[in-house]
């Protein structure tokens, strides 16, 4: 399992306070490093995103980010 980077949120609300993030940058790509992390760490992580080429959507609990919003993060 590969994961590109892992966010901490400031305020610890709860457990799930672990933001991991995919970067991929071509069109035709899959998850499965998400979906592993998400699937073994469900109780530590939140709000799943992945930086891709395309625009932004939400889809299945995770949020897709167009890589020029990388630095809103």
């Amino acid at each position: 399992m590969e994961i590109d980077f892992l966010l901490l949120k400031s305020k610890v609300t709860s457990r799930h306070n672990i933001i991991p993030i995919e970067v991929k940058s071509g069109k035709n790509y899959t998850l499965s490093s998400l979906n592993k992390c998400m699937t073994t760490y469900a109780e530590s992580i939140t709000s799943p995103m992945v930086l891709h080429a395309a625009d932004y959507k939400q889809e299945a609990g995770i949020t897709y980010l167009p890589l020029y919003m990388t630095p809103l993060l």
